[in-house]
C-alpha cells in the first residue's frame, strides 16, 4: 500500500513538473541562486467536445444508476452484491488514486460486469477552473491507472461538482473518453433511514433520470433535490422526527450505504422502473409536449418569485385570454383535485338543489392528498385518470394538483411530471381541453407546504402554461389576502388545518372561474 502511494505521488509530481520549466541563474560571484519556476506554454486542446450524457425526457419508466467515489472494501463489495443479486447494471466512477490503491476492488467490480468510469485522478471538483490541457493530462493519468486495475480503459467520465464547459468536454475527448455523465439526482449515505423513505423518494423520481450515489462524500448545495431550502445536512427526503445523523466511528458512517442502495433499487423495481447505462438511456428520449414559445423578458420578470416580498401578486395571474362564461360552457367539465376541490364539489352539489343547472353538468374527481405523482402511477382511488375522463366523455378537465412530498425533488421535475400527465390525458382524449388551476394558499401558521412554496409553484405553473399553450386560471388570487395567505373569512377549518374553503371561499372560486372563463 505504501509503495502504491509513492507511485501515485510520483505520477502527480511528474505531471506538475511537465507543466513547468526550471531555470538556474548565477550571481556575479558565480553562486547559484534558488531556481525560478517559469511556466511552459501549454499545447492547445483542439478535440471536439465530448457528448454530455444527462437525464432525458421520456414517458417510459427507465433510469440509470451510477456511483462515484469510494468508501472502503467491505462497503463496496456489499453494494456490488446488492446490485448483482438484483441484476442491476451500474457504472462505478473511480479515481486514478482509488484504482492504484484499491486495485483488487476495482478489478472485482469490472469482473462482475459493472462498467468502470473515469473520476479523474482524485475526484476533485471545479474542473472548469483548470485548463483543458491540465484536465486532459489528469484524465489520461487516471485512464492508465484504471486500465492497469481492470484491464480496460473507461469510456465515460464523471466530473465531480463541475460546470461542463466546452474546454472540460474537450479534455474528456482528448483523453480518449467517449462522453461525460451529468446526473440529475444525487444521493449519499444520509439519504434514507428505512425502506419507506426510499419508497417516498421513488414516487417523485423523474422518468429518464440518471441517479448517482456519492460514496464517501457529502452533497454540495446544488446537489440537494431542493436547492432552495436551507441546508442542514439533511437526507434527500424529509427525515422522520428524532433522526440524528451522528456516528461513533468513521466506519459506521457509511455502514448504511448497502441498505440505502438496496432500498432504492427495490423501490424502483416495485414501481416498474428498469435500469440501463447512461449512453443507452439517451435513446429513450421522447418529446412529451411541444413548447409553443419562450417567455419574454416582461413575463420572466412577472413570474420570478424573487421580485415578490410576499407570496401575492397585485393582480391574478393568467395564461391565455378569458371572458365571462356563457350557459353550457361547463358542460362536460371535470374538476380534478384534492380535498379542497372535493369541498368545492360539495358546495356545487348543494347549490344544485335550488338551481339544477348550477355550473352546468360539471363533475368532480377528487381524493385526499391527490398529487401529480399519484395520478401518474395510478396509486389512488381514481386510478387511470386518462381512462376515467374518456369513460366520462369529458370535454374539458380542470387540474388542481399539488405534489406528494414537498422536499423530495426539484420543482422542475414537478413540472416535467405535470406535462407527462397531460400527455397521458391527451393520448386517450385527443380533443379534450386542459385547464390548469394553481395550488391554493393556506392560513399562515398551520402545518403543510408554506405559502411561499405554493406561490413559487403557482408562478412556475403559470409560466409552463404560457410556454406550452394551456389556460391558467388563477383561483388562488381570488382567495388569498394581501399577505399571501388564505383569507380568514374564506377558511372552513380555522381550528385545525387552515386550508379548506367554506361556502364564501367556494363562492369566490366559482365566481372567479365564471368571470374568467378561458377562451
Amino acid at each position: 500500500m505504501a509503495l502504491k502511494r509513492i507511485v501515485v505521488l510520483l505520477l502527480l509530481l511528474s505531471l506538475l513538473l511537465s507543466m513547468t520549466g526550471c531555470k538556474k541563474t548565477e550571481t556575479a560571484a558565480g553562486q547559484t541562486q534558488t531556481p525560478t519556476v517559469t511556466p511552459s506554454p501549454e499545447p492547445a486542446v483542439t478535440a471536439q467536445p465530448a457528448q454530455l450524457l444527462t437525464g432525458v425526457e421520456t414517458d417510459r419508466k427507465v433510469v440509470s444508476l451510477v456511483f462515484e467515489g469510494y468508501t472502503d472494501t467491505a462497503t463496496m463489495e456489499a453494494i456490488a452484491r446488492v446490485l448483482k443479486g438484483r441484476d442491476v447494471p451500474s457504472t462505478f466512477f473511480v479515481s486514478g488514486i482509488t484504482a492504484n490503491e484499491n486495485t483488487q476492488v476495482v478489478q472485482t467490480l469490472a469482473e462482475q460486469g459493472f462498467a468502470i468510469g473515469n473520476y479523474g485522478m482524485s475526484g476533485g471538483k471545479h474542473l472548469e477552473t483548470l485548463s483543458a490541457y491540465e484536465n486532459m493530462r489528469r484524465f489520461k493519468m487516471a485512464q492508465k491507472e484504471i486500465a492497469a486495475a481492470c484491464g480496460k480503459e473507461p469510456e465515460l467520465a464523471r466530473c465531480n461538482g463541475t460546470i461542463h464547459t466546452d474546454d472540460v468536454l474537450r479534455a474528456v475527448t482528448a483523453a480518449g473518453l467517449r462522453a461525460a455523465v451529468e446526473p440529475t439526482a444525487f444521493l449519499n449515505h444520509k439519504s434514507f433511514r428505512a425502506q419507506e423513505d426510499a419508497e417516498t423518494y421513488v414516487l417523485n423520481v423523474l422518468r429518464g433520470s440518471i441517479i448517482t450515489v456519492k460514496l464517501g462524500q457529502e452533497l454540495d448545495e446544488n446537489e440537494y433535490d431542493d436547492p432552495g431550502r436551507k441546508l442542514d445536512e439533511r437526507p434527500a427526503i424529509d427525515p422522520s422526527p428524532g433522526i440524528r445523523w451522528e456516528w461513533s466511528t468513521e466506519d459506521e458512517r457509511f455502514a448504511l450505504l448497502p441498505d440505502i442502495v438496496m432500498w432504492l433499487v427495490d423501490a424502483l423495481k416495485a414501481n416498474g422502473y428498469s435500469f440501463m447505462d447512461p449512453m443507452k438511456l439517451q435513446s429513450e428520449k421522447r418529446t412529451i409536449l411541444s413548447k409553443i414559445r419562450e417567455l419574454d423578458p416582461d413575463e420572466e420578470k412577472l413570474l420570478n418569485p424573487e421580485r415578490y416580498e410576499l407570496p401575492v401578486t397585485e393582480e391574478p395571474l393568467r395564461a391565455g385570454e378569458t371572458r365571462k362564461a356563457a350557459p353550457g360552457d361547463f358542460n362536460g367539465a371535470v374538476f380534478v383535485g384534492d380535498a379542497v376541490i372535493e369541498g368545492l364539489g360539495a358546495y356545487v352539489d348543494w347549490l344544485r338543489e335550488a338551481e339544477r343547472d348550477y355550473l352546468d353538468d360539471a363533475q368532480f374527481l377528487t381524493e385526499n392528498q391527490l398529487s401529480v405523482e399519484k395520478l401518474l402511477d395510478g396509486e389512488c382511488e381514481i386510478g387511470n385518470l386518462a381512462r376515467r375522463l374518456k369513460d366520462m366523455d369529458a370535454k374539458s378537465v380542470w387540474l388542481c394538483l399539488g405534489y406528494s412530498n414537498q422536499g423530495a425533488y426539484r420543482r422542475e421535475a414537478y413540472l416535467a411530471k405535470y406535462r407527462l400527465l397531460i400527455k397521458e390525458i391527451r393520448d386517450q382524449n385527443p380533443d379534450i381541453r386542459i385547464v390548469i388551476l394553481p395550488v391554493l394558499p393556506k392560513m399562515n401558521g398551520y402545518a403543510g407546504v408554506s405559502n411561499d412554496r405554493r406561490f413559487e409553484l403557482d408562478l412556475r405553473l403559470c409560466g409552463m402554461c404560457r410556454e406550452y399553450g394551456f389556460p391558467f386560471v388563477d383561483i388562488a388570487g381570488a382567495v388569498r389576502d394581501e399577505e399571501g395567505q388564505l383569507r380568514e373569512d374564506y377558511c372552513l377549518d380555522l381550528s385545525s388545518r387552515g386550508c379548506h374553503l367554506n361556502d364564501a371561499g367556494c363562492a369566490a372560486v366559482v365566481d372567479y372561474i365564471r368571470e374568467n372563463y378561458p377562451v
